[in-house]
């Protein structure tokens, strides 16, 4: 894709009230490739930044009106992370500081040429996607992190949890039945409130001790299907949450000889690499996984094919952690003498593993 077809892409939003200049930046960035257009008004201004998708904003200082361009930056960055860059024919250093609060993408000191115009923006943009995509490394980088001490703390917090939540649901069951025999239908309702709430947290500790259990670490045989059910069990409330509805389709197999406790941990990275995908989707009713199971028989050898499908957008910058997680599950797979492959075109990972008996 060449520059201008990249700039296409790029939605820059000028705030100037002089309209002449306001008109000849627009044309400038046109020029370049850029989609441009400009507001004179501060309320104006803001209404059309946080209602309309925006990549960059040109902002003058100096503008009529009770607000000026600092003003109208201060609001917008509450609600809307997006890079501005400062026009403005004064620098006097009150104005800078006041200015420096709102972390702009840069300042250009009017008059400027076409040239000082386009590097100040294309800086700015870079900068700007440069900042996201390290803000999304991090943040699954913290996401990797927390299902390691989810799998350390979960016996612990099982232990914690059901004891006091044993409590709640059988003093929950004595207060509607005490508010049944005293015609008290409000308490009764309440009471059967708290016992279904908490008998939903009691199943999501469950599936977060039946997954992490680490006590088939060992080679044994063990059913797939139940692997790949208990790791969509254990990330059913983030799916939930996030309104992705993640199918699971089984065949007819016999157990496989494996180390059941690492297959999880595939399955979970697998299914973690589609939901990233999936929650790209900003239609949530869309938002779709596919896991399948099967058996494929050829004249050399039996296997298990496990495929996860995805209807989302492909992430073109991996972070350091899926990056990671993707390597350690082929590293597990290649130990499981099996393969696993990656088909863009389907957005569909493949996981293919022997049929055999211990050794």
């Amino acid at each position: 894709m060449d520059t201008k077809a990249e700039n296409a892409l790029k939605n820059i939003l000028v705030v100037e009230d002089e309209r002449i200049i306001a008109i000849n930046i627009c044309s400038t960035l046109k020029q370049y490739g850029y989609k441009a257009s400009y507001v004179s008004e501060p309320k104006e201004a803001i209404e059309t930044i946080l209602n309309q998708p925006i990549d960059l904003i040109l902002m003058d200082i100096m503008l009529n009106g009770e607000l000026d361009g600092i003003d109208i930056t201060t609001a917008v960055k509450k609600q809307k992370d997006i890079p501005v860059i400062y026009l403005t024919a004064y620098s006097d250093e009150s104005t800078l500081s006041r200015a420096k609060t709102t972390e702009p993408a840069g300042y250009l000191i009017k008059p400027f040429n076409s040239r000082d115009l386009y590097i100040s923006v294309e800086m700015a943009i870079y900068k700007n996607q440069v900042q996201k995509h390290i803000k999304e490394v991090e943040t699954r980088l913290a996401e990797n992190q927390k299902w390691e001490t989810i799998g350390l703390v979960a016996s612990g917090i099982s232990h914690e949890v059901n004891n006091p939540l044993t409590s709640i649901i059988n003093l929950a069951d004595l207060i509607g039945l005490e508010a049944k025999n005293l015609n008290l239908p409000t308490i009764a309702d309440r009471a059967e409130s708290i016992t279904v709430e908490s008998e939903r947290i009691a199943k999501i500790v469950k599936n977060l001790v039946t997954y992490s259990q680490a006590t088939n670490s060992q080679w044994t045989f063990a059913n797939l299907g139940i692997l790949m059910g208990d790791t969509r069990s254990f990330l059913h409330q983030y799916f939930l949450k996030e309104g992705i509805h993640c199918e699971l389709t089984l065949s007819d197999i016999p157990l496989v000889y494996c180390q059941p406790q690492k297959l999880k941990q595939v399955f979970l990275n697998l299914l973690q690499d589609a939901r990233l995908r999936v929650t790209r989707l900003e239609d949530s009713s869309k938002r779709k996984i596919e896991m399948v199971l099967t058996r494929e028989d050829t004249s050399s050898a039996s296997n298990v094919i496990i495929s996860i499908q995805d209807n989302g957008e492909e992430d073109l910058v991996k972070g350091i952690g899926q990056f990671n997680s993707i390597e350690i599950s082929k590293s597990i797979i290649a130990e499981h003498k099996g393969s696993l492959r990656r088909d863009d075109e389907h957005s569909t990972w493949t996981l293919t593993l022997p049929i055999t008996s211990p050794v």
